[in-house]
């Protein structure tokens, strides 16, 4: 529960901090509609879609294949953009639910990333106790 409350509290305090009058001097990033992200650098390997909302929120959906359990996992949930560009980089969070074909078993799942040029990176931490987080590294290309 202790974990839960801490995330909730940090991913407020991003969302308030990046409202478009608290940085001084910076330039409002253009937003892109829709991104398709590949990763086969760190397993597993991944095929993921941000579809644009509205503002700077975009639904989301990833496949994720693990060649050791010969499994495949469905992630969908939501990703909130931070409305500035800080450097090259575009950064977010969102939430989400897992699924998985073959074990079945279903947890939610908290996220953090960054778009920069034509790459991304994600780290996704399952709220469960057993489990540990993951990463992607991967080619996203905005559309």
């Amino acid at each position: 529960m202790k974990k839960v409350l801490i995330i909730s509290v940090l991913g407020a305090c991003i969302i308030l901090a990046s409202s478009t009058g608290i940085f001084a001097k910076t330039v409002k990033s253009s937003s892109s509609k829709n991104y398709l992200t590949f990763s086969f650098f760190l397993r597993p390997a991944s095929l993921g879609y941000k579809h644009y909302l509205f503002d700077n929120l975009y639904a989301t959906g990833n496949l994720d294949y693990r060649s050791s359990t010969k499994d495949l996992e469905f992630q969908v949930g939501a990703a909130y953009f931070i409305p500035r560009k800080i450097l090259i980089f575009r950064f977010y969070g969102g939430a989400g639910y897992q699924f998985s074909r073959n074990k079945g078993y279903q947890y939610p799942y908290v996220s953090i990333g960054t778009n920069f040029l034509f790459l991304f990176t994600e780290i996704i931490h399952p709220l469960r106790s057993d489990m540990d987080s993951k990463g992607r590294f991967g080619f996203c290309v905005k559309f």
